[in-house]
């Protein structure tokens, strides 16, 4: 039952990333998943249900990715890790969770229950920030930097530049050493 689930979400993902909201037709999602749309509907109720389902599993992912990079690292690791995790060292989003996320929510819309689980993540991860060896105003300084580049790429703003992404990570990253 898992696997399919997970082809569903993958074929869903494949979908958004690749033509936006308009191309999530669950017909279409179900013949990419290789199961009938009965199939789908199985797993998931609705396009909404099923976009839930892929905002959860990337905030479940995001979560894991976070642990696995702030193991062991002392002071400011999570910190680090939530850097490390939003962009990458040239400043750019560190995946395509940023145009992902914009697929999410034009097509559950803003005032959707399911962005409350959104606010929650990073209501935890804030807090994690402020726990986490450093001074609380340096980590949410960081992670508001952070946020702003990934959301930067998110609304297809003007990104920095290859050397300027560099220098302001290794700055950023400077001030999660505490």
């Amino acid at each position: 039952m898992g696997d399919g689930r997970e082809r569903i979400l993958n074929a869903t993902e494949e979908r958004l990333l690749a033509g936006g909201p308009g191309a999530l037709v669950l017909d279409a999602v179900a013949a990419d998943a290789g199961i009938s749309k009965g199939g789908l509907l199985y797993h998931f109720a609705s396009k909404e249900a099923l976009v839930a389902g892929l905002c959860e599993r990337m905030l479940e992912r995001f979560d894991h990715t976070l642990e696995a990079l702030c193991v062991g690292e002392g002071p400011g690791a999570f910190t680090r890790a939530y850097l490390a995790s939003t962009v990458t060292d040239e400043g750019k989003a560190a995946d395509n969770s940023a145009q992902l996320m914009a697929g999410i929510l034009a097509t559950l819309g803003r005032d959707s229950a399911h962005l409350e689980q959104v606010r929650a993540h990073f209501a935890r991860w804030h807090e994690r920030l402020a726990e986490d060896g450093i001074d609380p105003t340096t980590a949410t300084i960081v992670r508001l930097a952070a946020d702003g580049l990934w959301l930067s790429a998110l609304l297809g703003l003007p990104q920095l530049d290859a050397e300027s992404g560099r220098e302001t990570l290794r700055a950023l990253r400077e001030l999660t050493r505490g």
